[in-house]
């Protein structure tokens, strides 16, 4: 019988890891409209709820678990707020249940540590992208550490390296990038653990073969292949004078924001810890794992992309950072560990109060959302179309998914209020019935789920040309 952990430092980092998960549950409840109907989120989470199948994105299979939730919740009758509130909730809900695994069951405290510091490490806007599949890159990968960290370490046999495998399939499975992170976990305790190298060299093997032929399994997405690409082309050219990836981590480091100023001041902590342990080997691998990242990001991105989409490239770091820190608090002196306990809680607190403050630019895009949905009433319409001009001038930008963020917010005031807007071009605008229909996969207005939507059968009309 294992005996429980006893009071001190592990046990108190563990009492602020839960804390932090609670504050992250109640921003997940309070603006679950804002993280639900945003873009992708509300794309993905409008079929979850309209769709009878389970919904697989870009092969990335091992992302489906707040679907699972809504699914339930769907058949159990919820309305749509309800959903909508149990996909906020579920996204947090994945997290913090690895951190319930890595804490009490797999008794690994540090890396249950390591969870709630990766959670908000890196994290700001995308707290409000519940559907970036990098997300899930902030927590399975810890579980993947916390199997090899307590099963597999403590000599469980064949159950330990089966679930190691599992884990491991979870982490390439969720994101391409998985299998770099994945890399990174298995080669530290490789590197760490030498009984253990024999019973590491299946996964390593593993990760190493799915990043050489994932590609082949699982054709990527157009837009993986866009990147593909474009990371190919930026090896090709010469060093240009300004890179959009490095100018966002330098803008949100300490010009802009200080989203990234806690993530630097633990690498060079880390760095620090290693450097005066004479662990020369594992220091090369961390500081091989953080440049390393960051140049591939920096190749690929080096044009930009939208800002949750460039936070959202770095999240990784996160664990790249916090699996190795939290290496050297767990064999440090109890004091130590204690002196440690006050940077978490500042590191954490700076963090979470930046999520929180990204709320307001969440919201801003709600309100335009809000805005066209009563404009379209106002116009007696449950169909309309916008000129993405006129929407780009109000300050709303990223219009493709508009259809699906005003039927849920719409629908929000029950099925009978539901209206869809789409942005067309103005030269698709002087085009005779420029807009068919916004559905894909076989959908069509009569086959909506008349629980939640109900949109009439017809043409669309342009809000121009109607009388408000």
């Amino acid at each position: 019988m294992r005996r429980p952990l006893s009071i001190g430092p592990p046990l108190a980092f563990l009492a602020i890891g839960h804390l932090l998960f609670l504050g992250l549950f109640i921003l997940a409840f309070i603006h679950f409209v804002e993280r639900t109907i945003h873009v992708d989120s509300a794309y993905q989470i409008f079929k979850w709820i309209q769709l009878s199948g389970v919904e697989v994105e870009a092969h990335r299979y091992s992302a489906i678990l707040p679907q699972l939730f809504v699914k339930l919740g769907k058949g159990m009758g919820f309305g749509l707020n309800g959903l909508l509130l149990l996909a906020s909730l579920a996204h947090v809900g994945v997290a913090y249940l690895i951190f319930l695994i890595t804490a009490h069951v797999f008794r690994t405290p540090w890396i249950a540590a390591a969870t709630a510091l990766s959670a908000v490490l890196c994290t700001r806007l995308t707290f409000y992208g519940i559907v970036l599949e990098a997300n899930y890159l902030l927590c399975y990968p810890l579980l993947l550490s916390a199997v090899i960290e307590g099963p597999l370490l403590r000599g469980n046999g064949h159950f330990a390296t089966g679930f190691m495998i599992f884990v491991l399939a979870l982490v390439l499975l969720v994101h391409p990038v998985g299998f770099l992170i994945a890399l990174f976990v298995i080669a530290w305790y490789f590197l760490h653990h030498e009984h253990l190298r024999k019973r590491l060299i299946l996964p390593l093997t593993l990760a190493v073969a799915w990043g050489l032929l994932g590609r082949i399994v699982f054709p990527p997405s157009v837009y993986e292949s866009d990147l593909y690409n474009a990371a190919g082309s930026g090896l090709l050219e010469a060093v240009p004078r300004t890179n959009a990836a490095l100018d966002f981590l330098r803008q949100h480091s300490w010009q802009d924001t200080t989203t990234y100023l806690p993530l630097w001041l633990l690498v060079l902590t880390t760095a620090l810890l290693l450097t005066r342990a004479r662990v020369w080997t594992a220091l090369g691998l961390f500081g091989i794992a953080v440049v390393g990242y960051v140049a591939i990001n920096a190749i690929t991105y080096r044009t930009g992309e939208t800002a949750m989409m460039m936070e959202k490239n770095f999240l990784p770091l996160a664990v790249l950072v916090a699996i190795p820190l939290a290496g050297r608090l767990g064999i440090a002196s109890r004091t130590q560990q204690w002196w440690a306990l006050a940077p978490f809680i500042v590191v954490l607190f700076i963090q979470f109060r930046g999520i929180s403050f990204a709320s307001r630019e969440a919201k801003e895009r709600t309100l335009h959302i809000a805005q066209v949905v009563q404009e379209t009433r106002e116009n007696g319409l449950r169909k309309a179309i916008y000129r993405s001009t006129v929407l780009d001038e109000r300050g709303f930008y990223i219009l493709w998914a508009l259809p699906f963020e005003t039927i849920l917010f719409s629908s929000l005031d029950g099925p009978s209020q539901c209206i869809t807007a789409i942005a067309i071009t103005d030269t698709e605008a002087t085009k005779e019935d420029p807009v068919r229909s916004i559905f894909d996969e076989g959908m069509k207005e009569e086959q909506l789920d008349p629980r939640y939507f109900t949109l009439p059968d017809g043409p669309f009309f342009l809000i121009s040309e109607t009388s408000r």
